[in-house]
């Protein structure tokens, strides 16, 4: 019974591999009947059809189109439907060739000429005495703005009689040994070492000198003090230039020091005018344009001059950059912090120009627009970079040549279709 059992697994085996075979064969036959219908016809070969051909090279990728369309940009253009070209009324005219001398109106502030204005110290320590001038007084140079009593200047000066005393001594000392040596009553080494003590003195004398003359002492003053032998601590603070006491804190009783400011002393006969000039306007004002200054105080009168420096920095928060104006005031009424006008003129330039009419600003943007030919209704759009505004026209910097052909009347009716039709404009 085991035998039998063993030999019917062993022919159920054979019968499945014999079917599994049989199958795979069938499969090759089949598909070697398929190749065989389908494959070319002998000495033909496989080539793209000419349809599938001009399609590849007209329609390339969508990805390829997108990058050539921004790698080329185009001006916008505004189309006008004929009912709205003709209630529009557009009018264009030719880019013309013209001389510009444009003129911008800033406000500026008067401020003191820092080149003819001084703040006084003094020379020497102390206390003030006297103040014989006040605020706004006009001085001459010379004139006593103060007097200070200092003990330092009177050290300095007992300093240098004593070293006066002292070398006169010396100096007959010096005389009776060398008498003393050609009678032979003295040896030549006594004579040296008077000399060499007379030579120390004399140093002294001059270093005191020094002291005395940097402590303002004038040679008036010095000669007086060897004259009379008598000190003297008064110190006058002198009037450095000409002109009008702008500040004082010097008062009587006041403790001062040689770094203390006691007055502003300023001549006003010639003022700086500082203006404010907007960013935007940079390119109009340069070192050397003329300026005409106006002050509403004195209506009708102007004052002329020139830029002499521009701030080479501007300020953060207004934008601006200061530039000084020299402007000549003989007679003092251009007053400190008084406010005026300023009118800069650039000078002349030739080249193309464009009438106020023809452009119309989208935020900081300026545009021109100019119609498109042989297209009816259509306009192009395009940015312009243009100079300041003179007698109704801008120079044109960039954007345009002479002779193109602008719309003037009608340009902002364009403006608002522009805007209306391409959104991200605004």
């Amino acid at each position: 019974m085991q035998i039998t059992a063993k030999n019917g697994g062993t022919s159920g085996a054979r019968r499945r591999v014999i079917l599994a075979g049989s199958g795979v064969l069938l499969v090759i036959i089949v598909l070697g009947g398929v190749w065989f219908v389908t494959r070319p016809p002998r000495g033909s070969t496989s080539t793209p059809s000419s349809h599938s051909m001009s399609a590849s090279a007209v329609a390339p990728p969508a990805n390829a189109s997108a990058d050539a369309a921004t790698s080329t940009p185009t001006e916008l253009q505004v189309e006008l439907a004929a009912d709205d070209l003709k209630k529009a009324q557009i009018r264009a005219s030719k880019v013309t060739t013209g001389t510009t001398a444009a003129k911008l109106r800033v406000p500026g502030i008067v401020k003191p000429n820092e080149y003819r204005q001084v703040h006084v110290t003094s020379l020497v320590g102390g206390v003030v005495k006297q103040v014989p001038v006040i605020l706004g007084d006009r001085v001459r140079r010379g004139q006593p703005l103060a007097v200070i009593f200092s003990s330092e200047l009177a050290d300095a000066q007992t300093q240098y009689l004593a070293h006066l005393a002292q070398l006169e001594a010396d100096h007959k000392k010096l005389e009776r040994t060398q008498n003393l040596v050609r009678l032979g009553a003295a040896s030549k080494q006594e004579e040296e070492e008077v000399a060499a003590t007379h030579a120390a003195h004399e140093a002294e004398v001059r270093a005191s000198l020094e002291r005395l003359k940097l402590l303002g002492a004038g040679g008036e003053q010095i000669a007086t003090l060897k004259r009379a032998g008598q000190i003297d601590p008064n110190f006058t603070v002198p009037a450095p230039i000409s002109g009008v006491v702008l500040s004082r804190t010097a008062n009587l009783g006041l403790v001062v020091n040689t770094a203390q400011e006691l007055f502003t002393v300023a001549d006003l006969s010639s003022v700086w005018v500082i203006a404010s000039v907007n960013e935007k306007d940079f390119a109009s004002v340069r070192v050397g344009s003329a300026a005409s200054i106006t002050a509403p105080a004195y209506a009708g009168r102007a004052w002329k001059g020139r830029a002499a420096y521009i701030q080479p920095q501007v300020d953060p928060t207004t934008r601006t950059a200061q530039a000084r104006i020299e402007v000549v005031n003989p007679r003092e009424i251009l007053l400190i912090d008084m406010y005026v006008d300023v009118e800069f003129t650039s000078e002349s330039t030739v080249g193309p120009v464009v009438p106020e009419a023809a452009v119309q600003s989208i935020g900081e943007r300026q545009f021109v627009f100019l119609p498109v030919k042989d297209s009816e209704g259509s306009f192009a759009m395009r940015q312009v970079r243009l100079g300041p505004l003179s007698n109704g026209f801008y120079p044109v910097l960039e954007g345009l040549k002479a002779d193109n052909i602008v719309v003037t009347a009608g340009s902002f009716i364009l403006k608002a279709e522009a805007v209306r039709q391409h959104p991200d404009l605004r």
